[in-house]
């Protein structure tokens, strides 16, 4: 019988223990990276109003400036015991939105070479949590557990995540580097880290394999109005 967790969700649980867990390269620049423009839209997410931006930046430590427009936002829900909770908003960028279709998520998001996920919390979310829900998030999508890096997420889970708090996670490429690279900014710690396929690994949460109802309800709703090849 499949154990039942009275805490978060499994796939946004991959996502803060990648705050919590990446490798001990920690960044120290700004305090904000990410800054937000262009006229902001207010949106109902079960209850609770979010106003988002069209496009974003991200300051990298080595002072680049990554540049994103929204591509979309969706509510992950969760049941807990008999009651369906609202856990987070996730809101996702990109440098070109164009080149996300609803038949290949994954696949088309090999063609970008920028994309950020901020995930809005709405419910609390624990360090024991996080441990407990990281590995069936990341086998439900093929993951592999022990590449250095994913190892490295899988131990370092130490603390959480309050409702109100965002985390951020920017995905992007380097120049004449093959490594994908990873970016986590929250109020508590910025970390950098990177690996051969570890950004689609993470997006794989949202866009590939959704380990239950409410997560495939979240993909749909991040790729309404997406293209199709």
């Amino acid at each position: 019988m499949k154990t039942k967790y009275f805490g978060f969700l499994r796939p946004s649980l991959l996502c803060f223990t990648l705050v919590c867990f990446l490798s001990p390269r920690i960044w120290a620049g700004p305090k904000n990276p990410i800054q937000f423009s262009g006229t902001p839209t207010a949106y109902s997410f079960g209850g609770t109003s979010i106003s988002l931006y069209p496009n974003a930046t991200v300051t990298l430590p080595s002072g680049e400036i990554l540049e994103f427009s929204l591509s979309g936002k969706g509510l992950r829900q969760k049941w807990m015991a008999i009651i369906k909770v609202n856990a987070y908003v996730g809101i996702h960028y990109l440098d070109n939105p164009a080149v996300l279709n609803s038949q290949d998520p994954i696949g088309s998001l090999a063609k970008t070479q920028k994309r950020m996920m901020i995930l809005q919390m709405l419910q609390n979310v624990s360090a024991e949590d996080i441990r407990a829900e990281f590995d069936d998030a990341l086998d439900v999508n093929g993951v592999n557990l022990n590449s250095p890096e994913i190892a490295s997420l899988r131990e370092q889970t130490t603390y959480s995540l309050n409702a109100g708090e965002r985390a951020y996670l920017i995905g992007y490429h380097v120049p004449n580097d093959s490594f994908e690279h990873l970016m986590v900014y929250t109020d508590k710690k910025s970390i950098t880290e990177r690996g051969s396929t570890l950004v689609t690994d993470v997006w794989r949460t949202w866009f590939g394999i959704p380990v239950d109802q409410e997560m495939a309800a979240l993909k749909k709703s991040l790729l309404a109005g997406s293209g199709k090849p």
